[in-house]
Order: C-alpha cells, then structure tokens, then sequence
C-alpha cells in the first residue's frame, strides 16, 4: 500500500511540474522582459512552483510576475542525472561484493 501510495505520489507531483513548466512555455517566458502571472491551480502545483522558485528556475520580477529559467532547469537535471549516476555506480559495486563473496563462500565448502 504504501509503495503505491508514493508511486502515485511521484507521478502526481511529475504531472504538476511538467504542467508548471508548460505554463510558461505557452506564454514564451523566459526571461525578465517576457514575465507573466502565475496562480498555481491547485496544491501539488502550489508544492512544485514553490519548489522551482526556491532551486532558482522560476523567477519572480520586481512587479510580481514570473518567468522560467532554463538554464537553471538544465543545471538541475544534470545534478539529478549526476546523482543517479552515482547511486548507480554504489548499487553496482554493492552488488559485485554480494556475487564476490557468495562465489568465495561457495569456492571454500
């Protein structure tokens, strides 16, 4: 139960993000000049555009209107695909220990 209640709420929270970024996308605002309103619909929107906000990749202008930096999106994706990375890189070698050690273990009965 509880991995499907966090399954949904990963995709609910992707859903809202994806259509955060979508909202400045239509409006072509990416960049001070090019700034428009943003209300979030609703909470999972309001939990992911805080969020953006906070990391740096929306942005608010001195008259209160928003707009998306992508540059900022990139550099997040690429720290999250770094990460990845790395967890990957211990899982692998947490794995090649397990089949070093049951095949050491097996080699010595």
């Amino acid at each position: 139960m509880a991995t499907s209640a966090a399954t949904i709420a990963a995709a609910v929270a992707a859903k809202a993000r994806r259509e955060v970024r979508e909202h400045f996308e239509e409006a072509n605002a990416f960049e001070p000049a090019a700034a428009v309103a943003y209300e979030p619909p609703g909470r999972a929107h309001r939990q992911q555009f805080d969020s953006m906000v906070g990391r740096g990749i929306v942005k608010i202008t001195a008259d209160g209107l928003y707009w998306f930096d992508r540059d900022a999106d990139r550099a997040e994706e690429e720290r999250r695909r770094a990460a990845a990375v790395v967890v990957l890189k211990i899982v692998l070698i947490v794995l090649a220990i397990l089949v070093a050690t049951v095949a050491i273990t097996s080699a010595m009965r």
